[in-house]
């Protein structure tokens, strides 16, 4: 679990890993809906047959009665007190795998605010860095903050370039090969350019 998180650190914020998490949660909170309701199905079943039973033992056999058919009645009760107890064992299960589950979607929970905390800080590290580096190209010559700018990913330049003096930018940009400043400069227009 740890080498996951250190993962998460290392690689930066995954909104597919959020996406997947999220739908990990939706799923076990529909798994544990369907389980409350086959529980309610259960409970409902076992009202039913000891209904059912009580029933049954309030009938007085008439005296005229038929040994076979008391036998057959007799049978009966017993296969209806086996499934009773059967029933009962099984909602006693479904307790257990209910209180199981709660547990694991209490963990669940607090792993996605631990991972939430986290993923805040990175953030904040991130944007700490960023800050950094638009003050050090604030403070670089056009052609060395231009060459910088280049080698760097196109996201992150816009990024920086976005934070500058409109004034710096312009310097920038005109130090910069012809393709590499109109891609950039339509990256910071918001209109992205044909690849």
């Amino acid at each position: 679990m740890k080498n996951r998180f250190d993962e998460i650190l290392k690689k930066g914020i995954r909104p597919l890993e959020s996406m997947r998490f999220l739908t990990r949660t939706k799923n076990l909170f529909l798994f544990l809906f369907g389980l409350g309701i086959f529980k309610l199905f259960l409970a409902l079943l076992v009202f039913g047959v000891h209904v059912y039973e009580l029933s049954a033992k309030e009938e007085k056999l008439p005296a005229g009665c038929p040994p076979d058919f008391a036998d057959f009645l007799q049978v009966e009760r017993q296969r209806l007190s086996d499934k009773e107890k059967e029933l009962r064992l099984k909602q006693e299960e479904l307790k257990l795998l209910e209180a199981r589950i709660q547990e694991q979607l209490t963990s669940l929970k607090e792993l996605e605010a631990s991972v939430e905390e986290k993923l805040n800080r990175i953030q904040a590290v991130q944007d700490e860095r960023t800050k950094l580096l638009v003050k050090a190209i604030s403070e670089m010559k056009p052609s060395k903050a231009a060459d910088m700018l280049i080698n760097m990913d196109k996201d992150m330049a816009v990024k920086i370039l976005s934070q500058l003096k409109s004034s710096q930018v312009a310097s920038i940009l005109s130090a910069m090969p012809p393709d590499k400043a109109a891609s950039i400069s339509e990256s910071l227009s918001g209109k992205e350019g044909k690849e």
